[in-house]
């Protein structure tokens, strides 16, 4: 690079003595070689300079050779000879040409084999007059340049001008320098010192044919000198034009309190750097040299980067394009340009133009920064702020930033989603204006309000609340309710701003009020409820009407026959139905309610307004009688109603007049098929009572002791005992025995038979292990389940835990089911029934034909025996319809190998006429009553039962 002036490249080999010819070709040849490895290699000369080095060159090559002089003469002798007119110089033009080339090995001190005749200057110096005309122009001489000097010498050239004892040169009228003193070369740092000798003679020719503003920079009152090592050295210029006009002396006066000041400002300068992490440098434009700090160097070091590349400096790109636009006229005062080198490493380099107060451009400089790690925290910031809105992205919530001032500054999507207005349109809008609820100012007149939900804060404060539930303004105007949560935050520049989270909750308030109603309200109909309904019946039963409340329970006949055939779609839209029906039809005063299933209740504020409370029940009962069409299907309905009305004396709660009315319909459910009537009077809450008084003693005593098991054989036509049935019998502490006919209805009211059947399979199978053998065989055990069914998902495994336990074997026990337990079972149901079959017990359908199936049925029925009911039994001697039933039950199950057994038989005429039929196996009074446990261990010891056909057999 030309701007970066005199660089030399230090892996360049040092031509051989041999290789300089002893002529004026060989001195020419030798300057147009090193220009050209310049040119090649880098670092080529200026070419003014290089211009002037070869003006030199040949005007040496063309000196004559001067004639040998004598040793009185005290000249010198030269080293060298011409040998050939075409080279008349050696090695003494070579060491001028590479002088002035900038050679460092160049030496000036052969220029003193001179001849005795040829001029000396006041210093000793002698100049070939050919170099001196060469260089100054021919016929310059004492009269030429116009007189004497001051100090009495005669101007000729500048090997005659006299200079002081100060630091002083003098140059041409092109500025270049033609010869120097002693304590400017010291001043300039190219000297050791007086004495130096042949090192002098070298710094002398460093510095010949240099130009003045390469050496010295910057104005003539504040100048700077510059040094081989870069070091400045603050200097004041003094020039004055030597007669003649054609040189100039210079004398540099020093300016040692300035320099000792730059000197501390470049020590401070580099702390400075290298606290800072920055290196610097600088180019002079005069002296056209490059200078770098230690921190610079050192930051190259460490970011692997060679300064002085094969291309040149690594500078060189930003001092070529800066100078360009001096030398253009252009404005570029500064260039910026970042480096990225392997390793993820990255440097700025900036640059720019350095004036003297003039405006004079004086020097470049640089400087060099390492933003390797700048830039590593820059993507970490940036990454981290990609994810912070990733992040936000990803949040399920609406998320906003709001100033103090109450305005939005950003949000994601989903707050833009929430709120139905676009990203642009939200920033910039005011809080204020996004809640459904009027904004409050609590920070004064002077600032903007702020809605409910974005509370104040204090400056420097920091916290976090949540607001449950705040309405905010969609863009078509409808509300919002979200739950919001709030905390503060710091920004860039060190302002606070609220951080906002929105989470729509308006399904979860949809659902609260549900829950809330579902309190209330029965979800289906859109009733009061039973916890309502009592609720006002208590607030009526407070006033001072009391005495004219009627409460009314309806519940539908046989509603299960509409879910079970038409679905429970269907049963929906008809209670639904019916409600309306209620609310519609109801006189003003009544309330109608939902307690259950299929189960209403109206409520009289005053029944007296209606006709009295018989109108009222008569009312109720013909409204939910009725005919209605649902999904096309007429359905009939009615209803059984019971009327409860407060009595005139006592406290009585709203829990009790309901209960009341419940006890009232269910009486007239059991004196009536469909539509009955009830009202409740003592007798009936009273039975009422006592049925919940025992329900809670059969509680008791299922988990207690007050229960056992009686027997009744199962015997054949000959007497011998096949089976016996075990029948539960409870003994009341106070009432004594109380039978089965009593106490199982409660249990099935009360939920209880599952726990009934629990106690009797258990304790009849323990006690059945250890019955004895009767006429050769162990008689079976057979238990009656109501409660624990074959559907139920822990059947088979209740019943295997149970019979392991007591040590049965599975080929003793019979298990008897009603036969509408048995119908339409699913198919985990019929598995487990086909289990225990293949483990040897054996299914019974007990009192069949009295379900609603058909005699069809029975060969859908899992069953392996048949046991005719009691009612065709009781009349089979005398009632054709009744023998017909039971002969065809008779003949279908043998038909399809099932043995049959036939209940209830208590006289003789009926054996006779089971026996002729093709009965199996006979159960009733006329065998056996039911016996205790060790009764029927006498009896199974004691031999066959007495039956007519016995006593036949006995008597013929």
């Amino acid at each position: 690079m030309d701007e970066l002036g005199d660089r030399r490249s230090t892996d360049r080999p040092t031509p051989a003595a041999g290789e300089l010819a002893e002529g004026a070709g060989g001195a020419v040849a030798r300057a147009e070689l090193l220009r050209s490895r310049q040119a090649v290699l880098g670092g080529a000369t200026p070419v003014d300079r290089a211009l002037f080095a070869r003006a030199v060159g040949r005007a040496v090559a063309e000196t004559p050779e001067p004639s040998p002089v004598t040793p009185e003469t005290g000249a010198r002798v030269a080293a060298h000879r011409l040998t050939e007119p075409e080279a008349p110089v050696g090695r003494r033009a070579a060491e001028a040409i590479s002088a002035l080339s900038g050679e460092p090995d160049t030496r000036m001190s052969d220029l003193h084999d001179l001849a005795p005749e040829e001029h000396t200057d006041p210093e000793g110096s002698p100049v070939l007059p050919a170099l001196r005309t060469a260089v100054f122009g021919a016929g310059r001489g004492a009269s030429d340049l116009g007189g004497p000097l001051p100090g009495g010498g005669v101007v000729g050239g500048p090997e005659i001008v006299s200079l002081p004892a100060a630091p002083a040169l003098v140059c041409d009228r092109d500025d270049r320098i033609v010869r120097v003193n002693a304590p400017l070369l010291r001043l300039a740092g190219r000297s050791g010192g007086p004495g130096a000798g042949d090192n002098a003679a070298d710094a002398e020719a460093g510095l010949f044919g240099m130009r003045l503003p390469q050496l010295v920079t910057g104005p003539d009152t504040d100048a700077r000198l510059v040094r081989p090592d870069g070091e400045r050295v603050r200097v004041r210029v003094v020039r004055w034009e030597l007669p003649g006009r054609e040189l100039r002396a210079v004398v540099l006066v020093e300016l040692p309190d300035g320099g000792e000041q730059e000197r501390v400002d470049r020590r401070w300068m580099a702390e400075l750097e290298r606290l800072a992490g920055v290196g610097t440098w600088s180019y002079e434009l005069g002296a056209a040299t490059l200078s770098r700090s230690e921190s610079l160097l050192a930051l190259y070091r460490r970011a692997g980067v060679e300064p002085e590349g094969v291309d040149g400096p690594v500078e060189g790109e930003q001092v070529s394009l800066l100078c360009r636009g001096l030398r253009g006229g252009g404005a570029a005062a500064q260039h910026h340009v970042e480096l990225r080198l392997p390793g993820e490493r990255l440097l700025s380099c900036r640059a720019e133009v350095e004036t003297a107060p003039d405006g004079t451009p004086v020097r470049l400089v640089g400087v060099v920064r390492d933003l390797s790690e700048q830039r590593r925290a820059q993507d970490r910031v940036r990454h981290a702020g990609r994810r912070f809105a990733d992040l936000m992205e990803m949040v399920p919530s609406g998320v906003a930033m709001i100033d103090p001032n109450g305005v939005v500054i950003d949000a994601n999507a989903n707050m833009c989603a929430l709120l139905d207005v676009p990203l642009d349109a939200l920033r910039g809008t005011s809080a204020a204006d996004l809640t459904a609820e009027g904004p409050f100012d609590l920070l004064g007149p002077d600032r903007a309000e702020l809605p409910g939900w974005l509370r104040p804060v204090a400056p420097g404060a920091r916290h976090g609340y949540r607001v449950d539930a705040a309405p905010l303004l969609r863009a078509d105007g409808t509300t919002v309710w979200c739950e919001v949560s709030a905390s503060v935050s710091t920004a860039d520049d060190g302002s606070w701003f609220w951080l906002v989270a929105c989470t729509d909750i308006g399904e979860r308030r949809r659902a609260a009020e549900v829950l809330r109603s579902a309190g209330t309200v029965d979800e289906l109909t859109r009733l009061p409820n039973r916890a309502a309904c009592l609720t006002m019946v208590d607030a009526l039963l407070v006033g001072s009407g009391r005495d004219r409340v009627a409460v009314v329970c309806g519940d539908l006949d046989d509603f299960a026959r509409v879910n079970s055939s038409l679905g429970h779609e269907v049963g929906d839209d008809l209670l639904v139905s019916l409600a309306g029906r209620l609310q519609r039809e109801l006189p003003v005063g009544c309330t109608a309610g939902r307690l259950s299933g299929d189960e209403f209740v109206v409520i009289c504020a005053d029944h007296a307004e209606v006709g009295g409370p018989d109108q009222l029940a008569r009312l109720v009962a013909d409204l939910l009688r009725t005919t209605l069409t649902v999904h096309g299907q007429p359905v009939q309905m009615t209803a059984s109603v019971g009327l409860a009305t407060p009595v005139p004396l006592g406290d009585v709660r709203a829990a009790d007049l309901l209960r009341f009315a419940e006890v009232a319909m269910q009486d007239a459910k059991r004196r009536q098929c469909r539509g009955g009537i009830g009202m409740a009077t003592d007798g009936v809450v009273s039975s009422a009572t006592q049925a919940l008084a025992l329900e809670a003693e059969l509680r008791a005593a299922i988990t207690g002791t007050g229960l056992v098991l009686q027997y009744q054989p199962v015997v054949g036509p000959d007497g011998t005992i096949l089976s016996a049935e075990a029948l539960v019998r409870w003994h009341h502490p106070e009432r004594g025995v109380i039978p089965p006919n009593d106490f199982l209805p409660v249990a099935q009211r009360s939920g209880l038979l599952r726990e009934l059947d629990l106690w009797v399979l258990r304790t009849a199978c323990a006690e059945a292990a250890s019955w004895p053998e009767h006429r050769g065989r162990r008689p079976s055990v057979a238990v009656n389940l109501a409660g624990l069914l074959p559907g139920d998902a822990d059947f088979l495994p209740v019943v295997d835990a149970i019979v392991t336990g007591s040590g049965l074997d599975w080929g003793h026990l019979v298990l008897e089911l009603v036969e509408t337990s048995l119908v339409a079972l699913p198919p985990h149901a019929l598995a487990a029934m086909a289990e225990l079959v293949d483990r040897g017990v054996r299914f019974a359908v007990d009192d069949f034909g009295t379900g609603y199936s058909s005699l069809a049925r029975l060969k859908d029925l899992p069953a392996q025996t048949v046991k005719v009911d009691r009612a065709f039994v009781t009349g089979v001697a005398d009632d054709p319809a009744a023998f017909a039933v039971a002969r065809a039950v008779v003949d279908m199950a043998r038909a399809m190998g099932r043995t049959t057994v036939a209940e209830g038989v208590e006289t003789a005429e009926q054996f006779h006429v089971l026996r002729g039929i093709g009965v199996d196996a006979y159960q009733g009074w006329l065998f056996s009553r039911p016996l205790p446990a060790p009764r029927l261990r006498e009896v199974f010891a004691g031999g066959r039962l007495a039956t007519p056909a016995a006593s036949a057999a006995s008597v013929g």
